[in-house]
């Protein structure tokens, strides 16, 4: 009698506790989810840095909660993964989990995004720039493409006596600053001053190439 109730505790306690192989599967899949939801944070984190210009044309007040955002997901996602492999005794994983979120976060704060989306705006519509250019030179009406105004206040494109100016920053309490692209017929002079906002005029400060400059 003493044996078949020892024999029954002990199908019960085998019932009550989970498999260890069970626990180890679910402990793995949740480190994978972790690594998922990081990855997709410093994904996010990018996209949001690369398109400050766009996004500050579209909710200006909130660029910088977006990009804050995007720093909290990525940077706690990672954390939690890193604690995930460490619960599972993964120290490997953890610290290359550590040491990849660690680079990545580097070297998003070090990037110039301004410069990169600029550069790489001009690269990618090289044409519709020239043809901007062109139109300025030869003195016809001006017809900015529809993606401008993503990049320029309200798609502005102002052909002043000095150069043609694109408004990019302005300041939307007093317009007394502003900065922005400019393309000049000759190669500028380090004296050269265009009007980039009511009351503010800028000089160009980087070459751009085909005669288009940043003006601030």
């Amino acid at each position: 009698m003493n044996l078949l109730l020892h024999l029954w505790r002990l199908k019960r306690d085998s019932r009550d506790t989970p498999p260890v192989s069970v626990s180890l599967l679910k402990s793995a899949r949740w480190s994978k989810w972790t690594v998922g939801m990081a990855t997709c944070g410093w994904i996010f984190l990018v996209a949001a840095s690369y398109l400050q210009i766009p996004l500050y044309r579209q909710i200006w007040l909130f660029t910088s909660l977006v990009i804050a955002f995007a720093w909290l997901w990525a940077c706690l996602w990672s954390f939690t993964a890193v604690i995930s492999y460490l619960s599972v005794q993964a120290y490997a994983r953890a610290a290359l989990a550590l040491i990849v979120a660690v680079t990545l976060g580097a070297v998003i704060w070090r990037v110039d995004w301004q410069t990169t989306f600029i550069d790489s705006t001009l690269e990618l519509h090289h044409a519709s720039f020239a043809e901007l250019a062109t139109a300025y030179r030869e003195g016809r009406s001006l017809d900015p493409p529809w993606w401008m105004e993503y990049l320029s206040v309200d798609g502005d494109v102002q052909a002043q006596e000095r150069g043609l100016y694109l408004p990019i920053y302005v300041d939307e309490w007093r317009s007394e600053n502003g900065a922005g692209l400019a393309y000049f017929p000759n190669p500028p002079s380090k004296d050269l001053l265009i009007q980039t906002a009511e009351g503010d005029m800028g000089r160009p400060t980087r070459d751009l190439g085909d005669g288009w400059w940043w003006v601030e």
